[in-house]
């Protein structure tokens, strides 16, 4: 994978320091700030792809950064850290849109999987916006064809349209749009959570190994071990958007030593 361009938010000098010191050394751009307010100009005019993010900072925290990231720099994958981890804390972060969280201290090893894992993301959500682009001028061209191309264009769309929708018991899955929905409500799900849905309902009640997860939703080719710790982290998350019960999973359903499987 390409090295990525990592900004990272911690009042903390040491903190940043040492992830600094671990991003630089695998070949990432990395630039870090002590407070969320000085992470909004850079945000400007930096690249960044991934945002590492402390929860707890004086003045603006990073739980009300987060948002600001995600509405106005919607392809950034957030990581937000916390030395205060709880469900409760994880819960949030899901719900607001983070990638993952990671807690404090990391270890070098789990920095390194949930930024490779963030970029892969972030990488991914920048291509659906450019896709997004082509194929709405693709739609606006089409409305200024002849009627008769036209027509040969609305019988190419109706054939895909048959291809569009994944079912899985109350959810739609639609591959064009990139939407879910659970008994007609839309659920936001990141890049990554979409891709790992999509490969769950694509092969709905066959169970899929790990290694096969990782790769279909995350484009990452690992071993078995890193694998079910990567994918474990996505399941968690997309289980908070999608199960009504996510402590009673109804969708996503765990073989224990192998992989998971979604029910149909």
């Amino acid at each position: 994978m390409e090295p990525g361009k990592i900004l990272i938010v911690d009042d903390e000098a040491n903190i940043r320091r040492g992830l600094r010191a671990i991003l630089i050394k695998d070949g990432h751009a990395v630039q870090d700030v002590a407070s969320a307010q000085e992470a909004l100009p850079i945000l400007e005019t930096f690249p960044c792809e991934v945002a590492i993010v402390d929860i707890r900072m004086p003045g603006m925290t990073g739980d009300q950064l987060l948002p600001e990231i995600r509405a106005r720099w919607p392809a950034v994958s957030v990581i937000l850290l916390t030395g205060h981890g709880t469900l409760e804390t994880a819960m949030m972060a899901v719900k607001e849109g983070a990638f993952d969280y990671l807690l404090k201290p990391a270890q070098a090893d789990e920095i390194r999987q949930a930024v490779a894992s963030a970029l892969v993301a972030a990488r991914q959500a920048k291509e659906q916006d450019q896709l997004f682009t082509t194929i709405r001028g693709s739609l606006e061209r089409m409305d200024q064809l002849p009627a008769s191309e036209r027509s040969m264009q609305s019988a190419a769309v109706t054939e895909l349209e048959e291809k569009r929708y994944l079912n899985a018991g109350d959810l739609v899955i639609d591959l064009h749009a990139y939407e879910v929905r659970r008994d007609g409500e839309p659920i936001a799900l990141t890049p990554s959570e979409f891709q790992l849905l999509v490969a769950l309902a694509s092969r709905t009640g066959q169970v899929i190994d790990y290694i096969t997860l990782v790769r279909l939703s995350l484009d990452y080719d690992a071993e078995s071990w890193e694998a079910k710790e990567l994918i474990k982290r996505h399941i968690f998350s997309l289980r908070q958007k999608i199960e009504p019960e996510p402590s009673a999973p109804r969708y996503i359903l765990n073989v224990r030593g192998i992989g998971y499987r979604l029910a149909s």
